[in-house]
């Protein structure tokens, strides 16, 4: 299986700030093996560094925590998509339902792999539930 993974559902699994997806640990152990596919917009990277970045500056977590989590998500089995062939349809999905183009992303990516979303995000869950990607 193929799953698209969003930054709510990645920063759960290392920081338990609220409810984990319930399929995230099984999707990343077969991911591991090879037995499932796990991708992600590029974004992916910048968004899960700047949550972290502001949980640390809240004092949330050290620096020495960031930078250990920041390089436990690089090392995680996920592949990266470039996202530029993605901002046209990303665009009329967040237009009809009212998402940010960062989050419809995930969504239009989904889309073109025929993957299902993992987020921890309600709002992202209902519209990819409705389109069928959950």
């Amino acid at each position: 299986m193929i799953w698209v993974i969003d930054t709510s559902a990645l920063i759960r699994l290392f920081v338990p700030d609220g409810p984990v997806h319930p399929e995230a640990e099984a999707a990343f152990n077969r991911a591991s093996t090879g037995a499932d596919i796990l991708i992600a917009p590029q974004l992916l990277l910048a968004e899960t560094a700047n949550v972290l970045l502001r949980k640390c500056r809240r004092g949330e977590m050290s620096s020495s925590e960031l930078r250990e989590l920041l390089q436990a998500v690089e090392s995680l089995p996920i592949r990266y998509v470039e996202h530029e062939s993605l901002l046209q349809p990303a665009c009329v999905i967040a237009e009809a339902h009212g998402l940010s183009a960062y989050d419809a992303l995930y969504l239009a990516l989904a889309e073109r792999h025929g993957a299902r979303v993992l987020t921890s995000d309600a709002r992202l869950e209902t519209v990819a539930r409705g389109m069928g990607l959950c």
